[in-house]
């Protein structure tokens, strides 16, 4: 055996032991949104007009959950769509390169996305044969997950790997363009555009305020452990495991796709080999059905209900459509 076979099968044994304990879950319907599949190879201005809203038929303002920045966000919905991520990363680098921030924000999911695969797609391949072939409960999520990834990034190369400073860099561009999720994620990767009190205070409150699920979730790993006995973020949803699930759990209801197939649940399983025992489950109930004991669901759910109606300034921004 190669030592990677038997990285894959050390990995394969900590997702066993990580999942023994978990029950099944009665499987839910994904919950994505039901737009226009992205067509890889079309001229992008065109796909992105395809993509934009009728602003007439937009809920008015004052609706809460019930209407979100995912809804205007065409570019995000079509990284959750596009099969091919090379073909569509190639039409939307002519927008991110004219400088439009949401197109810089999302080459760098993109490139994030993609980075497991692109670093050693033979070995990649492998070992994603490898746990398919042992047939056992604890690896079909986790070989679906890779799957996906394998599928939908099967034509980048290592040349297209970035690594951690790249991938810094090109969200400091997108985060100076404009785009606050790329702002948000900075944070999370500790690398803030600022890193003084006032600021990170300052960006979580503009995070939700936006209501932009993609912020929400570029936020949450900021929002965790990592902030606690952080003095700035003292009265804010952070500072446990619980909280950083809560803006993730918030974002999904604010639009992000947190189906079963979406990048959050796949990225969860592929990456960090948190797998939902049902690869049909979606984040909401695996969230429920493993991470948290049923006596705090109802906490979690406060928390999320905090972070989705209890911001006083999004309301006002509900009316807006920036892009």
């Amino acid at each position: 055996m190669t030592v990677r076979v038997f990285a894959a099968i050390a990995l394969l044994g900590a997702l066993v032991a990580a999942v023994a304990m978990w029950r099944p879950a009665v499987p839910r319907a994904d919950v994505g949104d039901a737009g226009a599949t992205w067509t890889a190879g079309v001229d992008t201005p065109g796909v992105v007009d395809a993509f934009a809203p009728d602003v007439a038929t937009l809920p008015a303002p004052g609706l809460g959950s019930a209407w979100s920045t995912a809804a205007v966000r065409p570019l995000q919905r079509a990284f959750e769509q596009a099969e091919d991520l090379f073909a569509f990363r190639q039409d939307l680098q002519p927008l991110a390169d004219a400088g439009d921030p949401d197109a810089r924000w999302v080459l760098s999911r993109v490139d994030e996305y993609c980075a497991s695969y692109a670093r050693d797609p033979a070995g990649f391949a492998r070992d994603s044969a490898l746990i398919d072939g042992l047939q056992l409960d604890a690896a079909r999520a986790l070989g679906a997950a890779r799957g996906r990834i394998g599928t939908r990034c099967g034509r980048f190369v290592p040349g297209d790997a970035p690594t951690f400073v790249q991938l810094v860099e090109r969200r400091q561009d997108a985060a100076e363009a404009g785009s606050l999720a790329a702002e948000a994620a900075l944070l999370a990767m500790g690398a803030p555009l600022q890193d003084d009190m006032d600021y990170r205070r300052g960006l979580v409150e503009r995070v939700q305020a936006s209501r932009d699920p993609d912020a929400f979730v570029a936020l949450s790993p900021a929002m965790g452990v990592a902030a606690s006995g952080d003095v700035a973020l003292a009265d804010t949803v952070a500072g446990t495991q619980v909280h950083e699930l809560a803006w993730q759990l918030a974002a999904c209801d604010l639009g992000l796709d947190c189906s079963a197939s979406g990048a959050l649940m796949t990225e969860y399983c592929a990456n960090g080999g948190v797998c939902a025992r049902d690869a049909r489950q979606d984040f909401s109930a695996f969230v429920r059905d493993a991470a948290v004991p049923r006596q705090g669901a109802e906490e979690l759910d406060r928390m999320k209900k905090t972070l989705v109606e209890d911001a006083p300034a999004s309301r006002q921004l509900l009316g807006m459509v920036t892009r």
